[in-house]
């Protein structure tokens, strides 16, 4: 017998039941996801987004080092700490705000304090991996980052941090004095008109993206040197005699030579003009620049009279400043003895950055001064020197980044017929 036909008002209901259930189990199974990512972002769940850290104090991880923290840190607790007082103001107000510019909210693992990014940042300039900076000092991954770049930026904008006093681009007349007497203590032939050593180093780099080199409008095959093998930009740069650096330019891609470098840095233009260096002062540099009034460099040729010979072994003595200097830079920094695996962009801060700590490191009295080698510890370096390993820069006997010095030393860019010859002006 077939069922009696329902009402309209009974149909309705049933509608209405059906439809209120499925909106209910929508409502729920969202109410379940929100759950779940809560849980998630707490991370009280096995593989996690976010995982609870306990953030370390830096003095436990100095006083965990012991005598090894000023070789952790390339400088002594003090100087970091004298450092760390000094930045703190511009790092507090560097992390205190996003890339938006709105002040950050609390994260899940609390305050991330400026000593610890500074201690992290360090730790990766002298050639720690981040990881192992993870696990030592309690951050995540993206806070090492952030504190990595959060430094460059407040160490390159610093202006107690800069080249020369007040910003300026080259040093002032009384600096270039005191530089020219500590160059005349140090050269055999009393020379005393120095003001500045200058030389291009390669900033060894992974292979760049054809993205970014399609942004630079530069193709890949650019950024490669020829006579080192290596990828890489051109970092030319001039130091005093305690082997600071004092100007510094990183713009061109590793192809490009010394010469060509030298002359897109506007550096001639510069010094060209009158009243920049002292009457009768002077750069030096080696070959792969050309000698005028502001710039000396050794005599060319073979048949080289006793007094041009001299006169050339007397000026690389003062020349091989800067070549030191680029040792220095590279020993203290681990970081630059490998590639730098960083965006193309970010190369030249970077290593402003590490060029500006170094300078400091100086001032703070964390350089070694240069001594004479006994017997034993010549033969160690020599011996050192033969276990050098390939994939990573060494130092040679004389301390100089041997791998990374001479790349620009070479004329397919501008031949030497087509360079200037040296100008002499008039009553000199």
């Amino acid at each position: 017998m077939a069922a009696p036909p329902m009402s309209s008002s009974r149909a309705m209901r049933a509608r209405l039941r059906r439809s209120l259930r499925k909106r209910y189990e929508a409502l729920m199974s969202k109410a379940f996801l929100s759950i779940i990512m809560a849980d998630e972002r707490k991370g009280s769940k096995s593989g996690s987004t976010t995982v609870h850290r306990k953030r370390v104090d830096v003095d436990d991880i100095i006083r965990g080092l012991g005598c090894y923290a000023r070789r952790a840190y390339r400088m002594s607790p003090s100087s970091f700490n004298e450092l760390h007082d000094k930045l703190e103001p511009a790092l507090t107000a560097k992390f205190s705000v996003n890339k938006r510019g709105k002040k950050k909210r609390g994260t899940t693992n609390g305050h991330t304090p400026t000593k610890l990014r500074l201690s992290a940042a360090i730790r990766y300039f002298a050639g720690g991996k981040v990881y192992d900076i993870m696990s030592s000092h309690g951050m995540g991954r993206t806070s090492v980052y952030e504190s990595i770049w959060g430094v460059v930026d407040v160490v390159n904008e610093h202006p107690d941090l800069s080249f020369n006093n007040l910003g300026a681009e080259i040093p002032s007349h009384e600096e270039q004095k005191d530089v020219a007497k500590g160059f005349k203590k140090m050269s055999g032939a009393r020379f005393s008109k120095v003001v500045m050593a200058i030389d291009g180093m390669l900033i060894w780099t992974t292979k760049p993206s054809r993205k970014a080199c399609r942004a630079m409008n530069c193709g890949e095959i650019m950024f490669h040197c020829y006579r080192k093998d290596k990828f890489g930009l051109v970092l030319l740069a001039a130091c005093d005699d305690r082997a600071k650096f004092r100007w510094a330019d990183i713009s061109n891609p590793g192809r490009a030579s010394d010469y060509l470098s030298y002359v897109h840095s506007g550096l001639p233009s510069l010094l060209s003009k009158p009243g920049v260096l002292l009457p009768g002062h002077t750069f030096i540099g080696d070959n792969a620049f050309i000698e005028t009034m502001y710039m000396a460099t050794p005599i060319m040729g073979s048949n080289l009279t006793d007094e041009e010979d001299a006169y050339n072994f007397y000026l690389s003595q003062l020349r091989i400043t800067i070549e030191r200097a680029f040792g220095i830079l590279v020993h203290r920094w681990a970081i630059l003895r490998a590639p730098l695996s960083v965006h193309i962009d970010k190369v030249a801060p970077l290593t402003f950055c590490l060029m500006r700590l170094h300078n400091w490191c100086i001032d703070a009295g964390e350089a070694k001064l240069p001594c004479r080698l006994d017997g034993r510890t010549e033969s160690l370096v020599k011996k050192r020197a033969k276990r050098a390993k390939q994939g990573s820069v060494h130092l040679d006997g004389s301390g100089r980044p041997a791998q990374l010095l001479g790349g620009g030393h070479h004329f397919t860019d501008v031949e030497r017929a087509r360079r200037p010859s040296p100008s002499v002006e008039p009553g000199d």
